[in-house]
């Protein structure tokens, strides 16, 4: 299955929102969550892994972009068609840092991507500020203006840097990293120097068995290196991610 998969990806002439792409996507999403199975990472798994993050981004953009350009960009932002599943990620992820931390009213994110949409519901749900830190120039100028629509500038700001000399002097209850951090070449710069940011918590999304396909995998190892686990929590509903939550050594 996992070669076909691979296989109907190649086929597509774009990864940017059509019928034919989102038909495979949804396909994808569906098989991931129906079949719960370890899989062995190869060169199919990173290929499908590739082409999960390049749509994840067109998708973002895209979808940005729409809203950008509507009338009514509170409403526009609910119909995207993920919107439902991000509200119980949100709730998935509030809900079990709590368990470690009392207060969560301000969060770090360090690489997201043209539709900080977790940063947009944890304000709207739980008035949560945020700060978001990215080196994508592209992504960065869609993020302000959507959060100019939004009329989002008091709760989140987002920023232009590059996370391996980003610096901080706030206190933060949360910190979110993304999993492609863990994937990059800079990834012990970025994590180094995050760690001199006053947070009480990290969270990190990751993957678990079929889902790997969807996410990339956190690598646990180089996490301990910089940081003690306190809880990996594995969904086994249609939330693809898991999360992995630390605190600094």
């Amino acid at each position: 299955m996992v070669k076909k998969i691979y296989e109907n990806f190649k086929k597509l002439k774009s990864l940017s929102p059509s019928k034919e792409t989102n038909k495979v996507f949804s396909e994808l999403v569906n098989y991931c969550i129906s079949n719960d199975t370890n899989i062995e990472y190869n060169d199919l798994v990173k290929g499908i892994n590739n082409y999960c993050s390049k749509w994840e981004y067109e998708l973002e953009k895209y979808t940005t972009e729409k809203i950008l350009s509507s009338s009514n960009p509170k409403e526009e932002l609910k119909r995207f068609e993920y919107y439902q599943n991000y509200e119980k990620l949100a709730k998935f992820e509030y809900t079990n840092s709590k368990l470690l931390i009392d207060k969560i009213k301000n969060v770090l994110f360090i690489w997201w991507w043209p539709l900080p949409l977790t940063s947009i519901i944890l304000y709207y749900k739980y008035w949560i500020k945020s700060v978001i830190v990215d080196f994508n120039s592209e992504a960065i100028d869609l993020s302000r203006k959507l959060i100019k629509k939004l009329k989002l500038n008091n709760y989140i700001k987002v920023i232009h840097w590059d996370a391996k000399t980003y610096k901080d002097t706030k206190n933060y209850d949360l910190c979110y990293i993304a999993s492609l951090v863990f994937w990059s070449n800079e990834h012990k710069g970025i994590i180094e120097n995050i760690k001199k940011i006053d947070f009480k918590l990290l969270l990190t999304r990751t993957s678990h068995r079929t889902r790997q396909l969807l996410y990339k995998k956190v690598d646990e190892n180089i996490l301990k290196q910089y940081f003690n686990i306190q809880l990996i929590i594995h969904p086994k509903n249609e939330i693809v991610n898991s999360i992995i939550l630390s605190y600094k050594k």
